[in-house]
């Protein structure tokens, strides 16, 4: 085969099917290992056929240039891993942006490569990488980690919910991750706590503590005493309980001590009882202890507004 009068050996071609899957990049090392020499690759540089980028770093005209191709190339030459955006695309989580090449690399002198966007980090252990396609890429939970760098609380939390309900990831094992990457001036730790916190801060207040709050909370307020666990009159084949009733308004209150279902299931099973409570004449107020602490006011004025509004039991 020629190129322009110029012979391609099979040492080359070999190159050349390397660059394609690389946007036309291959570094100095790749190009030697498979099969050309340090004189071939000069002559190919001094010639034009090949154009320099940077020390060690090759660019072969005539390849298309995709994400792909540049994360390929970039890992290549930099030793990098495919991190934020462009990981969150490989692991398909949603609410971010497409089509961007993101690397990161440790902290060394060498950190650009063309049309890639290059962070350094310190703390990229093995134990945060993963293949995949081929690539080296940050663990589903380190990229969410690192995008909270550039992202605010309300953008981050639906993705840690997404992957958690996906059983792609534990709550635990994302605090753990935080907890182990969290050091003073790191990027994203800020945010990821209020996350966090959200999710996880009310775990802390147990059912039977969370009871006697909501049942202080209504005396204080000054409404009647509720039946506790009060057991469901349109379920008689199979018995179900609910947290606290006012029969006499066919009103439930239903507390729970996280803002966040850590399964969907659970999602799925509370929101089919609270359907088959309002097909009985039943109405539903869920109340999470966030609600009882920073609202209380909001709290009391809504049962006092359903209670208000209970139809006429005869």
């Amino acid at each position: 085969m020629t190129h322009a009068g110029w012979v391609i050996t099979p040492a080359e071609l070999k190159t050349y099917e390397l660059a394609g899957c690389q946007s036309g990049y291959v570094t100095r090392r790749q190009a030697i290992a498979c099969g050309m020499s340090p004189a071939s690759i000069r002559h190919r540089t001094e010639s034009g056929l090949w154009k320099s980028e940077s020390p060690g770093l090759y660019l072969i005209p005539g390849f298309d240039n995709t994400v792909r191709g540049q994360l390929a190339a970039a890992c290549a030459a930099l030793g990098a891993v495919v991190s934020h955006e462009a990981a969150a695309e490989i692991h398909d989580l949603p609410r971010v942006r497409r089509g961007l090449a993101v690397v990161t690399v440790r902290v060394r002198r060498t950190h650009r490569f063309p049309d890639v966007i290059v962070h350094q980090s310190t703390d990229l252990g093995p134990q945060y990488v993963i293949e995949i396609q081929g690539l080296a890429v940050t663990t589903i939970v380190r990229t969410v980690i690192d995008l909270a760098s550039q992202m605010k609380p309300h953008q981050i939390g639906p993705i840690v919910d997404r992957i958690i309900v996906d059983k792609r990831a534990t709550l635990d094992a994302i605090c753990t991750e935080v907890m182990n990457l969290t050091r003073r001036g790191k990027p994203g730790m800020r945010t990821m706590g209020k996350v966090l916190e959200l999710r996880v801060g009310e775990t802390l207040v147990g059912d039977s503590e969370l009871e006697l709050l909501t049942l202080r909370f209504l005396s204080d307020s000054g409404f009647p005493e509720p039946v506790v666990q009060f057991p469901l009159p349109w379920r008689p084949i199979r018995p179900g309980r609910v947290d606290f009733a006012y029969p006499q308004w066919r009103l439930i209150i239903e507390v729970d001590g996280r803002a966040w279902h850590s399964t969907l299931e659970a999602f799925e099973t509370d929101r089919l009882r609270d359907n088959h409570a309002l097909l009985a004449g039943w109405r539903v107020l869920r109340i999470t202890y966030r609600m009882l602490k920073d609202q209380p006011e909001m709290v009391r004025s809504m049962i006092q507004r359903a209670i208000e509004s209970a139809p006429v039991i005869l």
